[in-house]
């Protein structure tokens, strides 16, 4: 008797807990708010109810990394990051070379040509991701000490990268078939997640997106590919792009939009259901501009390769505003950009004669200090948390780091950040 009445409580409690149906969930004197209010808080159920929000609004230093791009967490991280902007500077920039060591002597090869970004992990490491250096090379900020953390396939095999969930960066097969990760939290152990055939020159970086997807931004191909962390597949998205691209942003929507390289148009793909849908801008040609960063007053900053104007796009209205041009611009100028707590973008210069920085608080540009490397000097970069750009080696025989003496810092949620912290 007693299994029975137990067997039907449990039995009610369960259909208690289950969705409730109502057609008026606004209704106060409807019989099913209550219940409903009730489902909502025991699932976690971070949607409105008539206007309101039961769930908590976690701090962003307080979220995980893999829940900063999460659409509902926006509201928090950007007030996070205009906290740390409206400290602003305590003096000027300075170039530091933080090892006496040249690249060479470090990764033990002949490539003159060794990285192409940076990424920040988990393990509070920052990692140098490979282009013909056949090491994967990492450097803890705090020690200035450098870690083999294995061996790399050299020769182009991949541009870029994403940190996915879990601590895993996702390289962006360029000249190679393998999609390659490596587990930043398990002794930098590396995997092979699927193999495709792809034509040369496949994929330039990738964006971790809050479906679990991290997605590859096309360089030749046109179809956009992307691995599946839930489902550990590799699928593609159905509408193709034109054209080539250097980089992708994604916004608190979910939506990538890939920055025009070679292409005269800007692809957005909507990562909510994997759509595509292209900018009506029409850009100004080939290898134009390598670098997209977002900023939290809703907007995307474009670097430009050649001489062309820096420009944004502001989001609220899909407007594409000119910010300024570089003083004595010329080719090749920068490859990678990193956003300051300061407010700042750094743009990396690659054959471009000095470092600049963009104010987003007034779009100024200021020419800082020369750059020591010439020629294909750096490729990418990323922020410790003291404030310092780590600048990826390219052509650049040693390693250098940005100091931007920002007053404010950005906590380990907003560095690992897929908004921020990609190539």
């Amino acid at each position: 008797m007693n299994r029975l009445l137990i067997f039907w409580f449990v039995f009610l409690f369960i259909l208690s807990c289950a969705k409730p149906n109502t057609g008026n969930a606004c209704d106060f004197e409807d019989s099913i708010f209550l219940p409903n209010l009730f489902y909502r808080l025991i699932s976690k159920d971070k949607s409105n109810q008539c206007g309101y929000n039961l769930s908590e609004k976690v701090p962003a230093c307080n979220l995980s990394y893999e829940e900063t791009h999460l659409a509902e967490n926006w509201p928090q991280v950007k007030t996070e990051v205009e906290s740390q902007f409206a400290l602003g500077s305590e003096g000027s920039e300075s170039l530091s070379q933080y090892r006496p060591e040249t690249v060479l002597t470090v990764i033990g090869g002949n490539e003159t040509t060794a990285f192409q970004g940076a990424l920040n992990a988990p393990n509070g490491e920052i990692y140098f991701l490979p282009y013909d250096s056949t090491m994967f090379l990492s450097v803890n900020p705090i020690t200035k000490t450098f870690v083999n953390a294995g061996t790399a396939p050299g020769g182009v095999a991949s541009i870029g990268g994403a940190l996915g969930p879990a601590g895993k960066i996702y390289f962006s097969p360029h000249l190679s078939s393998d999609f390659l990760t490596i587990d930043t939290t398990n002794v930098n152990q590396q995997k092979v997640v699927a193999t495709q055939t792809m034509g040369s020159a496949a994929y330039n970086g990738a964006i971790y997106a809050p479906n679990g997807k991290i997605y590859f931004v096309p360089s030749s191909q046109t179809i956009i590919r992307y691995y599946d962390t839930i489902n550990e597949t590799v699928g593609t998205v159905a509408t193709p792009t034109s054209g080539g691209f250097s980089n992708g942003v994604i916004t608190p929507d979910g939506k990538i939009y890939f920055i025009p390289f070679t292409s005269t148009t800007m692809y957005i793909l909507d990562t909510n259901n994997d759509s595509v849908t292209s900018h009506p801008y029409v850009f100004s040609g080939s290898n134009k501009y390598i670098s997209g960063i977002l900023t939290p007053n809703g907007r995307i900053y474009m670097i430009p390769f050649e001489n062309i104007p820096v420009i944004y796009l502001e989001l609220a209205t899909q407007n594409i505003v000119p910010v300024g041009n570089i003083p004595s611009a010329g080719s090749a100028m920068f490859n990678g950009a990193v956003l300051a707590p300061n407010g700042k973008i750094y743009p990396v210069p690659f054959a471009y004669n000095n470092f600049i920085s963009i104010d987003t608080k007034d779009n100024t540009i200021a020419t800082l200090f020369p750059n020591p490397s010439g020629t294909s000097a750096y490729r990418g970069g990323a922020l410790s948390a003291d404030g310092d750009i780590y600048l990826a080696p390219h052509g650049a025989n040693r390693f250098d780091l940005i100091r931007t003496n920002s007053k404010g810092k950005f906590c380990d949620s907003l560095r690992l950040s897929p908004y921020w912290n990609k190539l």
